[in-house]
């Protein structure tokens, strides 16, 4: 008889602590864009904080791969942990004392990118640690409820402390919403974790082509990576300037802006949902299908100008990326053997991240130099005709291939 997944005590533990941590997580994503436009007026300037807070992870997201199937998982979530806290509350105190400007938010964008690649690619290892193997798709769809959740509070939450409190305060909040997450790592009950298969005889840089080479090896995964990397530039680019987007096409201020990121959340909350009683043979259409729509969506985003519509275009828009990112991740992760689970995951993580942060660096300069119709018509073709080359010929009887080791 299948364990049910309420009964994974260390995964429940890690699940409360990462509640408020995920909360803070998107009051962070909010005030750093809404300041940076306060500051700036360019959609360039916020496609580049975004670009910086995120394309750490392509660089860095494999080193740390190899890094986590060496170390202990947990010591160094709680080390990432404390550094994140740190940074917002070092920016709030800059903040508060007016000495931050547009250059300053990209210094801090990079690093905080730089220190949640750290997190993230732990986090990946760390979970399959706490849950058994049979309850991992569950799991995986659960974490996204949690993270999407907080994506539809968060934004009400920064709404309201940027415009009654400030900015120093929402970002104090950000750097107090770690503590549970550190108290519970510090409390899991963890068997000693599995090192990497040969580490020893490795290089460093042998461990990271030897996790490229594990995972290129693979037809599933890799098409599973592409997909993940079309929907994270062009189904969440537009998400990273939505504070211009939000002014520009309708004029509207902060509070629109903490609707608009709701709505988002709301569409990946109702994605999570939806994947949890999916299938593995159901997965790769989903994502094929929720991939080609995301390029539609953001052809049909050009022409609105109703802002009720366009919250409805950018949940429909965040529902299908959460499939892409929800249905990839369950894949590969239940596909990869342990000792490579680090490095594998590291690189789906790179691309997902590094992909929105490319995304929103491409969305940002396009529509400022080119407006947003053009942008958004061209952006939108080119999803659709990528996802569709990206994903032809391959049948569910793939869903099931293993990668070689060759």
């Amino acid at each position: 008889m299948q364990r049910s997944i309420f009964t994974e005590r260390n995964y429940l533990t890690y699940l409360c602590g990462s509640l408020f941590s995920t909360q803070g997580l998107w009051i962070q994503r909010m005030t750093l864009g809404w300041m940076m436009w306060e500051q700036t007026h360019s959609e360039s300037w916020l496609g580049m904080l975004a670009f910086l807070m995120f394309f750490p992870s392509i660089v860095l997201s494999p080193l740390f791969g190899v890094m986590v199937d060496r170390i202990n998982r947990r010591q160094a979530a709680v080390i990432t942990s404390i550094i994140l806290g740190l940074l917002s509350l070092l920016l709030s105190l800059l903040v508060w004392q007016q000495l931050v400007d547009e250059k300053m938010l990209l210094f801090f964008s990079l690093a905080i990118g730089v220190a949640n690649s750290a997190y993230q690619s732990i986090r990946l290892s760390l979970v399959p640690e706490l849950v058994s193997e049979t309850n991992m798709p569950k799991a995986i769809a659960i974490n996204a409820i949690l993270y999407n959740t907080s994506r539809f509070i968060g934004p009400v939450i920064a709404g309201y402390l940027i415009k009654f409190q400030g900015n120093a305060i929402a970002l104090a909040v950000v750097a107090v919403s770690y503590i549970p997450l550190i108290i519970v790592l510090l409390l899991l009950k963890l068997d000693n974790f599995q090192r990497s298969v040969g580490s020893k005889q490795f290089t460093f840089f042998m461990d990271v082509k030897a996790g490229l080479n594990y995972a290129l090896s693979s037809d599933l995964i890799l098409r599973l990576l592409i997909l993940i990397a079309v929907s994270a530039a062009f189904g969440r680019g537009l998400l990273e300037i939505l504070p211009a987007a939000i002014d520009v096409l309708y004029g509207r201020g902060v509070e629109a802006l903490a609707w608009m990121n709701s709505a988002a959340g709301v569409g990946a909350i109702m994605a999570g949902l939806l994947l949890s009683s999916f299938s593995a043979a159901r997965l790769f259409p989903a994502m094929r299908i929720a991939a080609i729509v995301s390029g539609l969506l953001l052809m049909v985003f050009s022409y609105i100008s109703s802002f009720e519509l366009g919250l409805f275009i950018i949940g429909a828009l965040s529902f299908c990326a959460t499939v892409c990112g929800v249905g990839t991740q369950s894949l590969i992760q239940v596909s990869v053997t342990s000792a490579f689970r680090g490095r594998v995951m590291s690189l789906w993580g790179a691309i997902n991240i590094g992909g929105g942060a490319l995304g929103g660096l491409l969305f940002g300069m396009f529509t400022e130099s080119m407006g947003y119709p053009f942008t958004l018509v061209v952006m939108g073709l080119i999803c659709v005709v990528t996802a569709y080359v990206a994903t032809r010929g391959i049948g569910v009887s793939a869903t099931f291939s293993q990668p070689s080791r060759g």
